[in-house]
């Protein structure tokens, strides 16, 4: 599934310890009402393909008493990648995704497409810079 060595990401707004210093804001993407496709949308992150998985516990930087989200991993659809928080986000605060993830998501019915261990391991390649695959 991965043609491109260009991985996009989604969600990596700087707020978030794992997040990209120059990525877009986490406040500035939360907005009052969820949208239509809100629960799809979660359903999909939801389902991402495990890409790595850490001992990493992420808090809800939003929240004042900072609770537990779960653990930090990386998730995949083959063509996208986005830490396993990014639903809480969605689903909690209604925070605004990039629309060409949200369009790519739509696109495919909202599920995530089955990826064995040759695909994950082609896009792990790209993203290590593996170039013997």
């Amino acid at each position: 599934m991965v043609s491109d060595a260009r991985v996009p990401f989604v969600g990596d707004f700087r707020e978030l310890e794992q997040g990209s210093p120059d990525g877009p804001s986490l406040r500035s993407a939360v907005k009052a009402e969820a949208s239509v496709s809100a629960r799809e949308l979660v359903k999909y992150l939801r389902s991402g393909a495990l890409l790595a998985a850490t001992t990493t516990l992420v808090r809800d930087v939003l929240a004042t008493d900072n609770p537990v989200i779960g653990g930090l991993h990386l998730l995949t659809d083959g063509h996208w990648l986005w830490y396993s928080d990014l639903a809480h986000y969605v689903e909690h605060y209604h925070a605004a995704l990039d629309p060409q993830f949200i369009a790519h998501a739509q696109a495919n019915g909202w599920t995530v497409p089955q990826l064995d261990d040759a695909d994950l391991l082609a896009l792990e390649a790209v993203l290590l810079g593996d170039d013997t695959n």
